[in-house]
Order: structure tokens, then sequence, then C-alpha cells
């Protein structure tokens, strides 16, 4: 039979509606509403340190200013100076700043450099500052700087023996912990036997 003219209007209508859901389905897509952002690098950058001399030779200072900010010892500690964990050098008493220079006596002679020192000293001192003091107060820098380093040493050698005794007793003790185990085992089999060799 032909398709009734019902039919056909039913037909109509399934598609239309089959294209509706397609058209709501590609409406509904979501898109990117801004243009993506470039990634940047090296942008950070951190404030000064305020690294240098604070306090120049002839100033007057008071224990505890604070004479150089530095990184490393461009500049050593003197007479009456002390020195921070971050190199930082400050005054011990009251007085003026003196800078000096000296020659390491411990390096090759081809191969000298000058160190340099900062020194605080009190004002009725400061003009008649001797160069000797300077080379004097070197040597006994580098004799505490031996004698440290010796004591490292032997501190390290007693170290190393400590670990080394500490070990052998561990390895000991591991042994006659494995004895003891073997004997009980040794104990249990010897009982197990004795034991079925009486109820047999």
């Amino acid at each position: 039979f032909p398709p009734s003219r019902h039919s056909s209007s039913l037909m109509w209508a399934v598609s239309r509606l089959r294209h509706s859901a397609v058209a709501s389905l590609r409406s509904s897509r979501s898109f990117a509403s801004k243009a993506a952002g470039g990634s940047s690098s090296n942008t950070k950058d951190s404030p000064g340190k305020r690294l240098g001399v604070k306090k120049f030779g002839g100033k007057l200072v008071r224990p505890g200013n604070i004479l150089v900010r530095q990184r490393g010892t461009k500049f050593h500690p003197g007479l009456n100076v002390g020195m921070g964990r971050d190199h930082t050098l400050y005054s011990l008493i009251e007085g003026k700043v003196k800078f000096s220079k000296t020659i390491r006596p411990e390096v090759k002679k081809h191969n000298k450099k000058m160190r340099q020192f900062v020194n605080v000293l009190p004002a009725e001192e400061y003009e008649g500052f001797p160069k000797e003091v300077v080379e004097s107060m070197y040597a006994t820098r580098q004799r505490i700087r031996e004698n440290h380093l010796r004591w490292k040493a032997s501190h390290r050698e007693m170290t190393q023996k400590m670990k080394k005794e500490k070990k052998e007793t561990t390895e000991q003790l591991m042994e006659e912990k494995k004895t003891e185990r073997e004997m009980r085992v040794q104990n249990f089999l010897k009982r197990m036997k004795e034991t079925n060799m009486l109820d047999a």
C-alpha cells in the first residue's frame, strides 16, 4: 500500500526533531573566550645586600659597630675586631678604624699576596701603629689555625676508631645471637627426638 498522509507527516516531524537536537548540541559547544597568555621566565629580582666597607680608616667606632659587610674574607679581622658567620667584621672596643696590609709568610716567594686587615685601636694608639704588630698577629692566627687543624685530624681519627670498635662489637653480638639461636634449635630438635622415642 502507498504511504498514507499521516505517516509522511510523522516522518517529517521526526526528521525535524532530529535536526533541532543536532543543532542544539552544536550550539552548546564552548570555545575559548580569551587568548592564551605566554609564559615568562627570569623575571624575579632580589634586593641588593648592601655589601662593602661601612667604617673607613680614622672613623670613631663603638663596640658592636659594623665595619665591613662582605662575602668571603676580602678583609680579615685584625686587632679588636670580630667576625660573624657571614664574614661581617665588627668592632669589639671603642676606638678608631685602621686598615693594614701584610704578606702571608707561608705562601711561596713568587706568589706572595698581601692580606688586608681591619683593626680598631684606642685613640691614643692610633698614630703609632707598627707593622710588626700586624705580622705577629697574623703569626698568632696562623698558629691557632694549625692547632685547630691538628685537633680536627686527631678528632677524625678518634671518630673512625670508635666507629670501627662499634662495628666490631655489633658483629660480635650478632655472632653470639646467631650461635645462641642455633643452640636453641638444636636443643628443641633434641627434645623432640627424645619425646618421639619415649612415645614409640
